[in-house]
């Protein structure tokens, strides 16, 4: 199935829109306006967030839930064991 321009246009505008949404709960308009620089159409292709080991946050960073809920049974165990 071939897409026509206003399938394409249209999922362009909305990678742009939702880009401009996370910049803007981000930093405001002025992250926008460093990243788009008066045009929108910047935001229509690549990444909008760093990599860097300090901003970016992966699953694996963080202990997984069941780690976290056994953390939460031993402290209540040792709640207990001390009152």
């Amino acid at each position: 199935m071939k897409k026509d321009r206003a399938y394409l246009r249209y999922q362009r505008n909305r990678a742009i829109r939702r880009k401009e949404g996370i910049l803007r709960r981000l930093g405001g308009e002025d992250y926008v306006q460093a990243w788009e620089h008066g045009e929108p159409g910047r935001l229509a292709k690549g990444k909008i967030h760093c990599s860097c080991p300090i901003c970016r946050r992966k699953s694996y960073d963080e202990p997984a839930c069941r780690d976290h809920r056994a953390a939460i049974r031993a402290a209540a165990q040792m709640e207990e064991t001390t009152e």
